[in-house]
């Protein structure tokens, strides 16, 4: 599991997994005695013409995606390694400068 990268946590439920773009740095990710992970929620872009809101950044097929998504930067969440269930790739350098821009905006990072 890498920075960037995009994996898939039974999250809400088991039976309604979701995506998640992982935002913990690789060497966190890749260090056995840390569990968790922090990433980002993704969800299906519903309905398609729907604009963004100020707190989501639009990923599609070239960030391995294959339907319009949103990922949702105003809630980090924090996943145990444990479960992440499949890797769908990694999400392009222009969309992690917009995700991270997004992210410092929602939180007040500056």
């Amino acid at each position: 599991m890498r920075q960037w990268e995009i994996w898939k946590f039974p999250y809400p439920s088991a039976d309604r997994p979701h995506w998640f773009v992982i935002i913990s740095q690789t060497a966190w990710c890749e260090n056995a005695n840390n569990p968790v992970v922090n990433g980002l929620l993704c969800t299906t872009l519903r309905p398609p013409a729907r604009g963004l809101k100020s707190h989501e950044v639009f990923l599609d097929p070239a960030d391995g995606m294959d339907w319009d998504t949103v990922v949702k930067c105003s809630h980090v969440h924090e996943l145990p390694k444990t479960r992440a269930a499949e890797l769908r790739g990694p999400v392009t350098a222009v969309r992690q400068r917009e995700i991270a821009r997004t992210l410092r905006s929602c939180l007040g990072l500056g």
